[in-house]
């Protein structure tokens, strides 16, 4: 590589690896003395590593649960690094990752600096920053979207040989977390958008059948390995039947269809996100929401921002040249095809299966590209895809029953896309403007230096808190009180793996025992529970906090929340 043709990318790659290394290094420093106590399903991955090193061990129902994550983490496990811990740092590599693909995936669109932008406004977005150190799957999901997707431009672009790395890691991307089959449509629609679809196929079809191929392989490794450990396809299944599901099956008291546009600005810049919540308060279990919160004036600027790009964008596409174009009788026809699909999409959304309404949009927005594709809008089908990109996920993660807000982070890439276009947009249209050329290089970094700065003043005005704040008084060291009632009985008791022992937080304890546990917490409370254990033969109960447990048991051990009860005598 030329270094001197590449400086300022070679700048720009290495500021990026150097400071989402760092934001990574502080989160880290955090999350490793904290635990994930406080972020149940990661505990379903632990236990899945575990059984993947070796162990027999973990829930069977959640095996199934996507593995990539997990089969990564059990790899270290096999080497020693036992430890939730393990799967924190395994998780975090992809934020690094997934900055640097951003990065390259604006460069087939932008230059050097306003990609660096949109890289950083992508690691930086505090909906990013609240997972990149949890062990959570949202972040290497995200990863794999960014990545294969910047393949197939690339196949399309430059080489079809792209092909063979596209299709892999987006496979690979659906074994990380199954909402990145979202990302197939996104991939294959760009077929469409080529001038003669039929001809690009027939002319490449040895690299796309060896480039599917290759994904297909991936997958049926995949497969494979569930068939031979004998492993339920949960997380497809689980995709399985959100699709198939209507209205009819969805419980509409928590399907609220506005969750995600009424919190937009609250995942741009809020003033309470780091390094855990993103909106401190009460959890409204009836709302499926949680409470607190507001954005800050960045929130604003973004949102400024994207609406003078879009009106900008807007009066570029139907300027009067291009107008002529769509007065042509054929992009009158494809542009009713749109309206009429739109209109069919928006009526019968969430009333049919969500396979049925990605159908209708993809319909819809494919007839709008080909009705304004000839106009002279450079990198249109590049827009076009960042926004099917988001159509696609937006109207899955809508019709999804559960509204979290982790779900928004897939189409965090596009808003960070169209934010660069925007600032590209309203520089283009202050291009007289007097030392323009500089100004194109200080605004964009003046921006990400703000960002920073208001981003570390804000982790420093916030203590660290859970999503609800009712969890454990003090949660920052209630992973840590779990595992030491866990060594204590594990010191106490040589043989408690032949014991029968229960525990309201099954999933945590069958990590740190290194055995099957199922969750208790929901009825613990209930008065005939010690009956119940007592009908069960259980020596051991291991409490999230103070219970009111009678004889035969007693309370032998306790540390800060967390209680461990024995049977007397036993």
């Amino acid at each position: 590589m030329n270094f001197h043709e590449h400086k300022r990318d070679i700048i720009a790659i290495s500021a990026i690896s150097v400071i989402t290394i760092a934001i990574t290094l502080l989160l880290l420093n955090i999350d490793l003395k904290v635990g994930v106590y406080y972020v149940r399903d990661v505990f379903f991955y632990l236990n899945n590593a575990l059984f993947y090193a070796g162990y027999d061990v973990g829930l069977t129902d959640t095996r199934g649960l996507s593995p990539l994550i997990p089969m990564i983490t059990s790899i270290f496990f096999r080497m020693g690094f036992v430890s939730d811990g393990t799967i924190i740092i395994v998780s975090s590599v992809f934020y690094i990752f997934s900055a640097l693909g951003m990065y390259f995936l604006l460069r087939l669109r932008f230059d050097e600096v306003l990609s660096f932008t949109g890289s950083m406004l992508l690691s930086t977005f505090p909906l990013i920053i609240v997972w990149i150190t949890k062990g959570m799957l949202d972040i290497p999901g995200l990863c794999f979207s960014i990545w294969s997707v910047y393949f197939m431009m690339l196949a399309f672009k430059k080489s079809t040989r792209y092909f063979y790395v596209a299709f892999p890691l987006v496979i690979f991307g659906c074994f990380t977390r199954y909402t990145v089959f979202l990302m197939v449509p996104v991939l294959l629609i760009q077929f469409f958008l080529m001038k003669n679809p039929l001809s690009y196929i027939k002319t490449n079809i040895k690299d796309i059948l060896i480039g599917m191929g290759l994904g297909a392989a991936v997958f049926a490794a995949f497969i494979g390995i569930y068939q031979y450990l004998n492993i339920d396809l949960f997380f497809l299944s689980q995709g399985q039947g959100i699709s198939e599901s209507t209205q009819a099956t969805i419980n509409t008291t928590y399907n609220n269809i506005f969750y995600y546009k009424n919190n937009f600005l609250i995942y741009l810049s809020t003033q309470r996100f780091i390094p855990y919540s993103l909106k401190p308060g009460a959890y409204l279990l009836n709302e499926m929401r949680w409470i607190g919160g507001y954005p800050t004036k960045i929130s604003y600027i973004y949102l400024a921002t994207l609406i003078i790009g879009l009106v900008l964008y807007l009066k570029k596409l139907f300027s009067s040249e291009n107008r002529k174009i769509l007065k042509n009788k054929n992009e009158i026809l494809k542009l009713t095809i749109f309206l009429i699909g739109l209109a069919i999409f928006l009526f019968t959304f969430i009333k049919v299966s969500i396979i049925l309404s990605i159908i209708i949009i993809s319909i819809s927005l494919l007839a709008l590209y080909r009705a304004l594709y000839k106009t002279d809008i450079d990198y249109f089908s590049f827009d076009f895809i960042m926004i099917y990109w988001f159509v696609i996920n937006f109207a899955f993660f809508t019709f999804h029953q559960i509204k979290v807000d982790r779900y928004f982070i897939p189409m965090l890439p596009v808003v960070a896309y169209f934010i660069i276009l925007s600032i590209e947009l309203i520089f283009d249209k202050l291009k007289n403007i007097q030392y323009m050329d500089k100004i194109k290089i200080i605004v964009p970094i003046a921006l990400i230096c703000v960002i920073l700065l208001c981003s570390g003043i804000y982790a420093m005005k916030n203590s660290p808190r859970t999503f609800d704040n009712q969890m454990h008084p003090n949660f920052e060291t209630a992973a840590s009180e779990e595992k030491a009632v866990g060594e204590w009985l594990i010191n106490h008791d040589p043989q408690y793996q032949n014991k029968t022992i229960w525990a309201d937080r099954g999933e945590d304890m069958s990590f740190i025992l290194k055995m099957n546990l199922l969750p208790y917490e929901k009825v613990s409370n209930e008065s005939n529970f010690t009956e119940e254990m007592v009908k069960n033969h259980v020596d051991y109960f291991i409490a999230k906090d103070n219970k009111t447990i009678n004889e035969p048991y007693e309370k032998i051990y306790q540390n800060g929340e967390v209680n461990l009860y024995s049977y007397k005598n036993r």
